[in-house]
């Protein structure tokens, strides 16, 4: 019965540890993101308008970037910390 317990809290800790929220806010753009099982990449709904996002390189995070609406999206991910840049001049802090 042990076991039994040990596995099911295994389980839930497991199932936590991927519980990340997919909604965000950065600036005044709704965000809600779901990245593929690869993570090569995500896909993004921005204020309603989907867009798929593709992994770029990147010196330090992870970084997806792709274009709607003729905007250059990028979004940035470090550690919890997500960033959105439109066409690289427009900086934004995503906030869950």
């Amino acid at each position: 019965m042990k076991k039994l317990f040990l596995f099911a809290g295994l389980l839930f800790a497991l199932a936590a540890c991927n519980d990340k929220p997919s909604l965000m806010t950065c600036g005044g753009y709704e965000v809600d993101i779901a990245m593929s099982d690869d993570g090569d990449e995500i896909t993004a709904v921005i204020n309603g308008d989907e867009m798929v996002l593709t992994r770029a390189i990147s010196a330090s995070g992870v970084r997806y970037v792709g274009e709607l609406n003729d905007t250059i999206v990028t979004l940035w991910n470090k550690g919890d910390d997500w960033t959105l840049y439109l066409n690289d001049d427009e900086m934004l802090e995503c906030n869950r």
